[in-house]
C-alpha cells in the first residue's frame, strides 16, 4: 500500500496531491514548522483561492504529466534499465542540466519551482537544501531540478533569474544562488542584483555573466520553466513536484528537512 502521500500530508498539515486524483494544487497555505518560516504578507497576497481538495487516496492513480513520459518497469520494479546520460529523467521534460543536480538515473526526481525574491523560497533553500544535497542528491537518490518561476508581484525576481541562469552557464550557479538568497532583503530594495553577485564572482566571471544577460538567449529558458509550472497549476512559490515510479506528487509551500526526508524515504521504500 502506498502511504508516502499520507505521511507527508499528515506531518506538514497541507495536502500532497497526486496529479491523477486532482488536477489542481490543494490549499495554498504555507507549512508552519519550526524550521520553515511563513512567507511575508505581500507574498501571501499573490496566492490564488483554490477549491477544497478531495480526500487523498492511499493508492495514487497514474499521474498526468505535461508531456508523455517513459513507462516504469513492469510491476514498478526498481531494476529498470538505467537511462543513458543523454536521456531526460523519467516523467520530466525540458531539463536545463546547468540548473539540475545529481544523477538523471535517480529513482526520485524533484522539480522545485522557485522565485529568488520569494521569502519562503529563501527559507527552503537555506534550511533544507544543504541536507537534501548531501543526503539524497549526492548519493544518487534524487535528481534535483531548479525551475524559474518569477512572480509578477516581485519587481526584481526575473532579473535575478536571468543572472542566476547566466551564472549556471559558466558553472557558477551554487555560489550565485547562495548569494541571492542570503542577501535577498538587500537587493530586493534596490534591484542591485549585479552588485550582489559581483561580491562573490570574479571580475572575469561577471563579464561573462553580464554578456549572457544582455545576449537575450536566457529569457526563453525562463519562460519555458514558467510554462511548465503553469502546466502543473503552480500559483505559489516554492512548489515542489516529486516524480517517483510513474507517479507525480505536487506539493506547494515550504517544508522542513525532517518532513522532506521522511517523505523521500517512503518513496524510496515503495516497490
Amino acid at each position: 500500500m502506498i502511504v508516502a502521500a499520507i505521511l507527508l500530508a499528515g506531518f506538514a498539515g497541507v495536502r500532497l496531491l497526486n496529479y491523477g486524483v486532482h488536477p489542481a494544487l490543494a490549499s495554498h497555505r504555507t507549512v508552519e514548522t519550526p524550521a520553515v518560516a511563513a512567507p511575508s504578507a505581500d507574498h501571501a497576497a499573490s496566492l490564488s483561492e483554490m477549491p477544497a481538495s478531495p480526500p487523498l487516496s492511499a493508492t495514487p492513480a497514474e499521474a498526468s504529466k505535461p508531456e508523455p513520459a517513459p513507462s516504469p518497469a513492469p510491476g514498478g520494479s526498481e531494476s529498470a534499465t538505467p537511462r543513458s546520460a543523454s536521456q531526460q529523467p523519467e516523467g520530466v521534460t525540458d531539463v536545463d542540466t546547468h540548473k539540475a543536480f545529481g544523477s538523471k538515473a535517480a529513482p526520485i526526481v524533484m522539480e522545485v519551482f522557485s522565485d529568488y525574491q520569494c521569502p519562503a523560497c529563501k527559507n527552503l533553500f537555506l534550511t533544507t537544501n544543504r541536507q537534501l544535497m548531501e543526503n539524497y542528491v549526492s548519493t544518487g537518490k534524487v535528481y534535483l531540478i531548479h525551475r524559474d518561476f518569477p512572480l509578477a508581484m516581485h519587481a526584481y525576481s526575473r532579473i535575478a533569474a536571468r543572472y542566476a541562469r547566466a551564472a549556471s552557464q559558466i558553472s557558477k550557479i551554487e555560489p550565485v544562488e547562495q548569494a541571492l538568497f542570503q542577501n535577498q532583503e538587500k537587493w530586493e530594495q534596490t534591484g542591485d542584483v549585479d552588485g550582489t553577485l559581483a561580491a562573490v564572482l570574479s571580475s572575469a566571471d561577471m563579464t561573462k555573466v553580464r554578456a549572457l544577460v544582455k545576449g537575450g538567449t536566457l529569457e526563453p529558458l525562463i519562460d519555458k520553466d514558467y510554462a511548465l509550472g503553469m502546466n502543473y497549476h503552480v500559483t505559489q512559490t516554492p512548489t515542489t513536484v516529486f516524480h517517483s515510479k510513474g507517479q507525480t506528487y505536487p506539493y506547494s509551500g515550504g517544508m522542513s528537512y525532517d518532513i522532506l526526508h521522511q517523505f523521500l524515504d517512503q518513496l524510496l521504500s515503495q516497490k
